[in-house]
C-alpha cells in the first residue's frame, strides 16, 4: 500500500460536527473544502483519505482560532471510534492484552496508523505513528488527537488517574505546557525525540473489570471478518464511491478521482499497481446490483437500467448477454438461483 492510499473511517471524526457548531463554525464549509458532507460523516462505513482527515482537523482549528481543537475533539471521543475493535479490547483479560488487540486490528480503522507498546525498565511506552509525512500544525493536531484518546482509554481500563504519566511530542506548539496539563491532566513535554505516552509497566498486567474471554473472542472474530469483507484500501474506497454514484449516470473515472482528491492518471496507476481496473470495478458492481434488482418484477427494466447507470435499456441488454448469455427479460423469468450461477464472459 502506498502512502497516497491510506484511509481512515469517519468514526475518527466522531464529535466533529457538534464541536464545530458549538464553537460557532461553519461545518458544511469546512467539510466541502475536503469534498465531504455531513451525511457522509454519519455513515460509519464511509472512509476518507488520511491526509484529508488531518487537514480537516487543522483547518477547523485555524478557522475557529482554537489551537487546542484536536484535544477538544478527543474529549468528545472514546474507544468507540474504533468500532468493533473496541469490543475486543474492553473484554480483554488485562490492560496489556487490550492494547495488543487494538494494535493488531488497527488496519480495520486505519491502515495508516500503527500502535505499539514496549517495556523500558519500569515504564511502558505506547507509541502511535501515522505512516504519512505531515508537517506543521496538520501533523500536530493529527498527533495530539489519537494520543489524547489513548490517554483517556488507558485511564478507563486501568482505573487510574494517570496524573504522573508522561506525554511527549516531537512538535512545538502555540499552547503552553500549563494549558496542556489542564487539558490532559498529566505532564506534557514538547520538542522531544519521539511521540509517546509513558506509564508504569505494572499496569500492563492489571486485570480489566469487564474481562470475558468468550466475548473477547467473539468480538475478535467479528473484526477479522470485517477486515476481510471490507478492507480499508484504495480498491474498497473506489468501489464504495462507484456504488454511490452508479444511479447518477455520472460514474466516471474523472468524477471518482475528484472525490478522492487525486488526478485521474494517478488513480489509474495506483489501481493498476493493485491489479485492478476502474472499468472492471464498475462492471462487477453493476453485475452484482443487477442480481439484486432483477428478481423484483415490480421494478421496470428501464428503471433497473437507470439504477445501474445505463442511459438506455439496450445498454443493459448488451451487458446481460455479455455476463450471462441471456437478455434481462429471460433472466427475470428464470429462477434466482439460475441467474446467480451465470458466469460472466471474459472482458
Amino acid at each position: 500500500m502506498t502512502r497516497a492510499e491510506f484511509l481512515v473511517r469517519t468514526r475518527a471524526l466522531t464529535g466533529f460536527v457538534p464541536l464545530v457548531k458549538q464553537l460557532g463554525g461553519d461545518v458544511a464549509a469546512l467539510l466541502a473544502a475536503k469534498g465531504l458532507t455531513v451525511r457522509e460523516l454519519e455513515d460509519e462505513q464511509f472512509s476518507l483519505p488520511l491526509r484529508a482527515f488531518a487537514e480537516l482537523i487543522s483547518d477547523a482549528a485555524t478557522a475557529l482560532n482554537k489551537p487546542d481543537f484536536g484535544i477538544l475533539l478527543a474529549a468528545r471521543q472514546n474507544l468507540s471510534v474504533l468500532g468493533p475493535i473496541a469490543l475486543a479490547a474492553q473484554h480483554a483479560g488485562c490492560v496489556g492484552d487490550a492494547l495488543e488487540l487494538v494494535g493488531r486490528y488497527m488496519p480495520y480503522h486505519s491502515p495508516g496508523l500503527t500502535l505499539t507498546v514496549s517495556t523500558e525498565g519500569d515504564d511502558a511506552v505506547l507509541r502511535l505513528r501515522h505512516n504519512l509525512i505531515l508537517q506543521g500544525e496538520v501533523r500536530r493536531h493529527v498527533t495530539e488527537l489519537p494520543y489524547a484518546v489513548s490517554l483517556a482509554f488507558m485511564r478507563m481500563i486501568s482505573r487510574r488517574e494517570g496524573r504522573h504519566w508522561q506525554l511527549s511530542f516531537q512538535h512545538d506548539s502555540p499552547l503552553s505546557l500549563a494549558r496542556y496539563r489542564r487539558l490532559l491532566g498529566c505532564p506534557v513535554a514538547l520538542q522531544q525525540a519521539e511521540d509517546s505516552l509513558r506509564f508504569p509497566a505494572s499496569l500492563l498486567t492489571l486485570p480489566i473489570d469487564a474481562a470475558n474471554r468468550d466475548l473477547q473472542e467473539a468480538a475478535a472474530r467479528t473484526v477479522r471478518y470485517l477486515i476481510q469483507r471490507s478492507p480499508l484500501d484504495l480498491g474498497q474506497q473506489v468501489s464504495t464511491l462507484v456504488e454511490r454514484s452508479l444511479a447518477t449516470g455520472n460514474c466516471t473515472l474523472p468524477v471518482i478521482a475528484t472525490q478522492l482528491q487525486m488526478p485521474r492518471h494517478q488513480l489509474q496507476r495506483q489501481l493498476a499497481a493493485l491489479g485492478m481496473r476502474f472499468e472492471d470495478i464498475v462492471d462487477n458492481l453493476r453485475r452484482e446490483r443487477l442480481q439484486t434488482l432483477l428478481p423484483h418484477s415490480q421494478i421496470p427494466l428501464t428503471e433497473v437500467a437507470l439504477q445501474l447507470g445505463y442511459g438506455d435499456p439496450s445498454s443493459l441488454t448488451r451487458a446481460c448477454h455479455r455476463w450471462f448469455g441471456q437478455s434481462p427479460k429471460a433472466l427475470r423469468r428464470a429462477a434466482l438461483p439460475g441467474m446467480q450461477q451465470g458466469t460472466p464472459s471474459a472482458p
